[in-house]
């Protein structure tokens, strides 16, 4: 099956090479990049020709889900990969998460385990991340995929598990998906929701094979320091319980970020 990684680039992207470079070295070759970017600059243009990769401008950005849509359909294969400017891949993440969407043919995506870096290198689990892979394995137990509508939902009811960079759509099965707007940093999770109902299954791959980067710069950093992100975690708990029960998990949430920091600024993401 052919597989594209389509990079949605904003802003100075230091970090951006570094993502190209892991890409290049899967193990499984012959994924297609492309880069996508709202802010196009002469260091953006400049590395899309080092690489040899296509660059396309969005010539109209509303908020990052315009920018991860233009990206999505930038991608004309049957697998897409949204890769985000501050992550890495594993060499071997092509091929388990294809040979995983091969196993389940009714799968409309795949996500696997991630870890994350810093600058300063591979960073420990936090608590954050520890309650993410808790809710993986309550919503799998040892299933490799979740097809009911039920289950998937159960599955996101309690926040959301899954890394948006690791996830491996399958166009085919769903051509007209994409991130709803109005979200400044839950995007994922809604849009995860919306697939909730779509009749096919979640696929979890249980090894490692993204790194998330953790840097001061970060877009979530922003919507945590001006609360967006609790406002937006409250709305979508009440999606599945009542407002007091809602409240009281997204102040659990809270804590869960004030112990995911780097050099004294708080983060954490998807």
């Amino acid at each position: 099956m052919e597989h594209t990684f389509a990079i949605p680039v904003y802003g100075a992207a230091p970090h951006l090479a570094a993502l190209i470079e892991s890409l290049r070295a899967q193990s499984q070759q012959g994924s297609q990049i492309v880069l996508t970017t709202s802010t196009p600059s002469a260091a953006i243009g400049e590395l899309a020709q080092h690489y040899a990769v296509p660059l396309q401008i969005n010539p109209r950005r509303v908020d990052i889900a315009t920018d991860w849509n233009f990206a999505l359909d930038s991608a004309r294969t049957e697998l897409v990969t949204i890769a985000h400017q501050d992550d890495l891949y594993e060499p071997s993440y092509v091929a388990q998460m294809g040979q995983a969407l091969k196993r389940h043919p009714e799968a409309l995506m795949a996500f696997c385990d991630y870890r994350e870096h810093t600058p300063s290198g591979r960073r420990n689990p936090n608590i954050n991340l520890r309650i993410k892979r808790a809710l993986c394995h309550r919503g799998f137990g040892t299933r490799e995929i979740v097809t009911l509508t039920r289950d998937k939902r159960r599955f996101l009811s309690l926040g959301n598990p899954i890394c948006c960079p690791s996830v491996m759509f399958r166009r085919a099965l769903v051509p007209a998906f994409h991130f709803p707007p109005g979200f400044q940093t839950n995007l994922d999770w809604a849009a995860w929701l919306e697939l909730a109902q779509i009749e096919g299954g979640f696929v979890y791959v249980r090894q490692v094979l993204v790194s998330k980067g953790i840097h001061p710069g970060s877009e979530t950093t922003a919507t945590i320091a001006n609360r967006a992100r609790a406002r937006e975690d409250r709305a979508l708990f009440e999606a599945f319980w009542p407002k007091p029960v809602a409240a009281a998990l997204a102040t659990v949430y809270q804590w869960g970020y004030r112990g995911n920091r780097v050099a004294g600024v708080t983060h954490g993401r998807d």
